[in-house]
């Protein structure tokens, strides 16, 4: 199709249109190509062309040199459709209209997609294919972190609780070391030998001290103990008379010393005195502490 200009100063110049197809479906692109001949020396202008209710422009090109364009139209609705008459501008020189040339109209047929209108060939509608949730390795790695921190926290806990509950049954069986010293020196009390009294009183008293505040004085001697006296936290005064029972001990074990009378009562007598009396103060020096 072309169409002609009546104006003397381009009469030469005039517009080919054309399309690639009369004939469509729904969904095809349908192109729609527009050139200026013959257009030398004048300036033209290719404006956008507006989309309708039946089709849509999906693309514009220009061509080369600026003497043409090209829509991709694609139609939505069926029947023998338009493409209304398009407007090429010719321009002055200050950029305003001059003269405006249209193409003529084109007539596209678009059929739908679906052959036979009664839907004898229409396939039943098929069920939602089940999307399948992406697997987050990430959430998978931060949960087992989880669980392996909480299930952690849960063993220490519950260690805990056992340790205690230990505690309080080796307490309850095993009594502190000075009623377990009270106790002894009730037993020994009973022997009659002096040599073996005095055996078993040293060792009770060492054992008692070994057990409260933790020095090892059932393996030093007598000497060692009384070397190393400033390493254990006791009253002057008490220290000072239990080293020196344990060497009257030594001599009546060592070199069979017999002792006064009233010696060995005095001795049992001191020893539970010496036991109440060391207890309060290290039970003084623990509250100290904690």
């Amino acid at each position: 199709m072309i169409s002609c200009s009546k104006d003397s100063q381009i009469e030469s110049f005039h517009i080919k249109a054309e399309v690639d197809t009369t004939k469509a479906t729904i969904g095809d692109i349908v192109s729609l190509r527009i050139i200026a001949e013959e257009s030398d020396g004048l300036h033209l202008s290719f404006p956008d062309m507006e989309d309708s209710e039946f089709f849509e422009i999906r693309q514009k090109q220009y061509l080369k040199k600026g003497k043409g364009v090209v829509f991709n139209i694609v139609f939505w609705d069926t029947g023998r459709l338009e493409i209304p008459p398009y407007p090429i501008e010719i321009m002055k020189a200050d950029n305003t209209v001059d003269y405006i040339m249209e193409t003529d109209p084109f007539f596209i047929t678009v059929y739908s997609t679906i052959k036979n209108s009664d839907g004898k060939d229409l396939k039943p509608i098929k069920e939602p294919v089940p999307v399948t949730t992406p697997i987050s390795y990430r959430k998978i790695i931060l949960s087992i972190v989880f669980l392996l921190l909480f299930g952690y926290m849960v063993y220490l806990w519950t260690r805990r609780i056992q340790i205690e509950k230990r505690k309080e049954i080796i307490q309850n069986i095993i009594p502190p070391p000075y009623e377990e010293a009270l106790d002894s020196l009730e037993l020994i009390k009973k022997v009659c030998d002096v040599k073996k009294f005095y055996v078993e009183l040293s060792y009770l008293l060492r054992k008692y001290v070994e057990s409260s505040i933790y020095i090892k004085t059932l393996e030093m001697t007598t000497e060692e103990i009384d070397s190393y006296s400033s390493l254990i936290q006791m009253e002057t005064y008490l220290l000072k008379e239990w080293i020196e029972l344990l060497k009257r001990s030594d001599l009546i074990k060592y070199a069979k010393q017999i002792p006064e009378e009233n010696k060995r009562e005095n001795d049992l007598e001191w020893s539970r005195q010496f036991i109440t009396l060391t207890n309060n103060y290290w039970r003084k020096l623990q509250v100290g502490v904690s």
